[in-house]
């Protein structure tokens, strides 16, 4: 799974590479988009450390709920490999007629 950041311009969510860095060598913001970031970067606006640090803490601590979210619903399902079993009753319940024996009713008769 990755991060998951909100530009704090433009307010979308978007994915940053794993690294923080983009394939070109260029360093990606955890506070803006990549659209943002290269008008801070015109502009000449520095990001902001603390607002970053916090961006990278909420998209970490998001990630791993999401993660515990996966753990638990993985051990609430039933395993694949292993059969479920049956709770079907294998036999039918008894009636008040198949309780008596046959000795029982050959005593009452005589």
């Amino acid at each position: 799974m990755r991060l998951v950041f909100v530009c704090q311009g433009c307010g979308c969510h978007y994915l940053v590479p794993p690294a923080l860095h983009y394939p070109d060598g260029g360093r990606a913001s955890a506070v803006w988009c990549s659209v943002c970031q290269a008008a801070a970067a015109r502009s000449g606006t520095a990001e902001p450390t603390e607002l970053a640090a916090v961006a990278v803490l909420l998209a970490v601590r998001a990630l791993k709920a999401a993660l515990a979210g996966r753990e638990q619903s993985r051990r609430d399902q039933p395993r694949r490999d292993q059969p479920r079993r049956d709770r079907r009753p294998t036999r039918p319940t008894p009636t008040s007629r198949g309780r008596t024996r046959p000795t029982g009713a050959r005593t009452r008769l005589a």
